[in-house]
């Protein structure tokens, strides 16, 4: 009895699952069939409306593609194809962007296929494939330029960029994201609802460039005009991640309270870590254990680190920037005094090293001088033996010891022969006034004249007229060119240059930054309060633009910085001219 009622339950719930089933069939069937008669537009439409929503989406992209394949468009069964490509994971997506390229290939498309191989290229980066990525960018970019797509060609251009800030080639990235801010600025004048997406991307990719390159004042002002775009426009796609670059650019300036509550309010609003590039995640929990390390919080600075560590080695991306969480890593077990997890980390470092200089050559321009390859095979080394040999803890201790003694006095000895240098050639300065005003050259013409293919009528007068811009002391307007110079002298830029460079013996550019350093000196040495000045306004009242610049120039004329030259003028004491 108790098997026929048994029997009788399972047909019954067979039935009701084959009725669902054909139900749910039903509707999808309906569903489709109610869709058929939109168009293209239509459909695409309530496509992006659904993109959040699985099982509607689907239907929308299946009846898109139906309806393209239906009436043989290739255009829109790439189309179709790209849609399914937002909605699925990764390894499928990439299999509907071969659909894509392998259907157009051999079309005149203006979109496609450039656009299925910048997708591909965005995939595979984000897994770590910066070699497959980097093939499909150049194909990306082939086909762009055959159909002068400029808007793909800059899209390349940036996914390019990313691929080399991934490698560590921060200088060429700063120059390409500034390029790229550029270009969507302009663009985003003109329609900014068409191109606001990728302005605020460009202003946070520009932001991050700066990050790398230590210019946090710049990251601070890309960020925040970037977040208040965002916040002015209601746009929330990037705000999340430009309150990341921000917490990463808060860590840098020390001010770890704001680093803190950036991040955390990035992971907030991505509650679902599936929902974006693992990376940031990565990122975000890099910068916490970095920021708790300084804080002196270890335990939590290692369970962030850890975090970074599991990642990096599951999702195989070796960015060089997570390089630093095993220097932590390494430093904190220093000083819990755990030697066997110290070793640990030296041999992840060590594996982290090995893969990232597989995947490219030019993946690290220069190793962390605190934990390069040499010294960490040196130091695991040390370890070992240490572990192995405890009885010989205190020889090493002292060798140690020395060699640290050494390295000391190596260093102050380096350091006070430079000083004396330096203090060398400021007197020198002093004693011989003629010294830096040898530097700009007698204005008249050689005795031994030389064809420069320039008449001599009009060399005299360029000399003549570069002698008064001399008197007047008019190298010290800022931005002067070879081009603004010749139109004040009423010459031509090829005429000046050569003139410059035949009878001055230098560059137009030395030229001019050689009038502005003898010109300086002689003021600081005769004005007291110009010598209160700060480097940035006397490199501003001279004519130079940064400060960087300044101190260069001076050092190349001078054979010392201004910031030494300024200080041993406050240790003398001579007469107001």
């Amino acid at each position: 009895m108790y098997m026929i009622i048994k029997n009788s339950m399972n047909r019954i719930a067979v039935f009701i699952v084959f009725f669902l089933f054909q139900q749910l069939y039903s509707q999808g069937d309906k569903a489709i069939d109610s869709l058929d008669q939109k168009s293209y537009d239509e459909l695409s439409l309530g496509f992006d409306k659904n993109i959040g929503k699985i099982v509607v989406s689907k239907l929308y992209a299946t009846t898109f593609l139906k309806k393209a394949k239906s009436e043989k468009n290739i255009s829109k069964q790439a189309d179709g194809y790209y849609m399914f490509t937002k909605i699925l994971d990764k390894s499928l997506a990439l299999k509907y962007t071969d659909s894509i390229i392998n259907l157009t290939k051999n079309q005149d498309n203006f979109i496609y296929p450039a656009e299925a191989h910048l997708l591909k290229a965005n995939i595979l980066g984000g897994t770590g494939k910066y070699k497959e990525a980097m093939e499909e960018l150049v194909e990306a970019n082939n086909f762009a330029k055959k159909n002068k797509n400029i808007d793909q060609q800059y899209r390349t251009k940036y996914f390019i960029a990313l691929l080399q800030d991934n490698l560590g080639e921060y200088e060429e990235t700063l120059k390409t994201f500034r390029s790229l801010k550029q270009y969507y600025e302009n663009k985003f004048q003109n329609n900014n609802s068409k191109y606001r997406y990728d302005y605020l991307k460009s202003m946070y990719a520009l932001g991050n460039a700066y990050n790398n390159l230590e210019l946090y004042d710049s990251a601070y002002y890309e960020n925040r005009k970037a977040i208040e775009l965002s916040l002015n426009y209601k746009d929330s796609i990037l705000y999340s991640n430009l309150l990341l670059s921000s917490g990463v650019t808060d860590y840098f300036k020390k001010d770890y309270k704001s680093s803190i509550d950036s991040i955390e309010k990035f992971n907030k609003i991505y509650d679902s870590r599936s929902k974006i590039n693992k990376i940031y995640f990565t990122t975000a929990d890099l910068y916490l254990g970095k920021v708790y390390y300084e804080l002196n919080d270890l335990d939590k600075s290692m369970y962030y680190l850890e975090k970074v560590d599991s990642a990096t080695f599951s999702n195989r991306n070796f960015f060089p920037s997570l390089r630093s969480a095993y220097e932590v890593l390494i430093e904190i077990q220093k000083e819990k005094e755990n030697t066997n997890k110290q070793l640990f980390y030296i041999e992840r470092l060590l594996e982290f090293d090995s893969i990232s200089n597989n995947d490219s050559k030019n993946l690290y321009k220069k190793i962390n001088e605190e934990y390069s390859t040499p010294n960490l095979l040196s130091e695991k080394q040390s370890i070992i033996d240490s572990l192995e040999q405890k009885s010989e803890n205190r020889t090493i201790l002292i060798v140690i010891l020395i060699l640290l003694s050494f390295a000391l006095l190596l260093f102050l000895y380096i350091n006070n022969r430079k000083k004396k240098i330096y203090q060398s050639r400021f007197k020198e300065m002093f004693e011989q006034k003629e010294k830096i005003s040898e530097v700009v050259r007698d204005s008249e013409p050689k005795k031994e004249n030389k064809d420069i293919g320039i008449s001599e009528d009009i060399v005299e007068d360029i000399l003549r007229k570069l002698k008064i811009f001399e008197e007047k002391q008019e190298f010290i307007k800022s931005n002067i060119t070879v081009s603004s110079l010749s139109k004040d002298l009423k010459t031509n830029s090829k005429y000046l240059s050569k003139t410059i460079n035949f009878y001055k013996e230098k560059s137009f550019s030395n030229y001019i930054n050689d009038l502005r350093i003898q010109f300086v000196v002689d003021r600081l040495k005769s004005d007291s309060k110009f010598r209160k000045y700060t480097i940035k306004a006397i490199a501003n009242e001279i004519g130079f633009n940064t400060t960087e610049a300044f101190s260069k120039s001076f050092y190349k004329t001078t054979g010392i910085y201004p910031s030494f030259f300024l200080k041993q003028l406050e240790k003398k004491e001579f007469p107001e001219g």
